[in-house]
């Protein structure tokens, strides 16, 4: 594993544990949000899921009063009816946080549901495909949604993983390596330094005992 190209002193030795701490913390901090990442995804996931069978089984029934309808009126007078609704649903879009991230809401506001096709000359089928067109567009609103959510879930959790990984494998095990190098440089100066000075002690002591001995 590389380390740092550090010199051995103990400024560096204090400052590069302290990065390896704020590490360590960082690691706990990322994992943490991970699951926590890991588990509202798979909450909207289901919760999606429900959102689509509710809008596929909403417009597959007006698709098919569409049809009864085209197979009574024809296209033409079926245009024309269309040409009369008028759409006053809004949607309104807001912003809420989790994790400290921006996520969207999107909320349906339903119009007048009085029906805006003219009873005269069109059938029953018409009506029943404009309703059902209007019940699927509050959860195809939820889908919005919930699938936006687990959009950006999904590129936060990949960002987390990829800085967990970086700091499990790359940067926690440099400092580690690091940290072992500039010890074991420091204890290899400090034997150096006693061994040094104890010759220096015998040498002198030597010293005064043959002016003694004189």
């Amino acid at each position: 594993m590389a380390r740092l190209s550090l010199p051995a002193t103990k400024g560096n030795l204090l400052r590069i544990k302290a990065e390896h701490l704020l590490a360590s913390e960082a690691v706990t901090f990322l994992e943490e949000k991970r699951d926590l990442l890991l588990g509202e995804l798979l909450r909207l996931q289901g919760q999606a899921a429900t959102f689509r069978r509710r809008v596929e089984q909403t417009l597959n029934a007006a698709y098919g009063h569409l049809v009864e309808s085209l197979l009574s009126l024809g296209r033409e007078a079926v245009g024309r009816a269309a040409l009369g609704v008028r759409g006053e649903d809004r949607v309104a879009l807001k912003d809420r946080g989790f994790l400290g991230m921006p996520m969207p809401v999107v909320e349906f506001q339903p119009g007048n549901q009085r029906p805006h096709i003219s009873f005269g000359g069109t059938v029953s089928a018409l009506d029943e495909c404009q309703a059902a067109v209007r019940e699927a567009l509050a959860p195809i609103a939820e889908l919005a949604e919930v699938e936006a959510i687990l959009w950006r879930l999904a590129e936060e959790l990949k960002r987390t993983v990829r800085r967990t990984n970086a700091l499990n494998y790359m940067i926690i095990p440099t400092y580690q390596e690091t940290i072992h190098y500039l010890e074991g440089a420091l204890e290899e100066r400090e034997r150096e330094g006693l061994f040094h000075l104890k010759r220096v002690k015998a040498r002198k002591g030597k010293g005064q005992w043959s002016v003694v001995s004189g």
